[in-house]
């Protein structure tokens, strides 16, 4: 199966949220862990507070689905991001070295 980079950013993405998330929801940590991880792993979470903030003064009583809709969003958008570099990065060492 040939798919482009974003194709493989994407799929990548969607594994490390998955990944991401199962590591902070899926385990039990302490509190103060807890936050550690969150901030670790989704470090997203403090912009998409202050997005949910910002909806829910305009559209009030959508401040939770705003908050998760967002984390999940700008998230992804954040492993999406490191995905593709990590992919552009490889493209671009392996072409370097196979013209040595």
């Amino acid at each position: 199966m040939r798919l482009s980079d974003n194709g493989y950013a994407a799929f990548f993405g969607a594994v490390l949220l998955a990944i991401a998330a199962y590591a902070v929801f899926g385990f039990q940590h302490g509190f103060e862990e807890q936050v550690g991880w969150w901030i670790t792993l989704l470090p997203a979470g403090i912009v998409a507070a202050a997005i949910s903030d910002i909806i829910e003064k305009i559209v009030p009583g959508v401040k939770s689905y705003a908050f998760w809709g967002s984390l999940v969003c700008l998230n992804f958008l954040w492993y999406f991001g490191i995905a593709l570099a990590a992919i552009k990065a490889y493209r671009f060492i392996s072409n370097v070295s196979n013209r040595s």
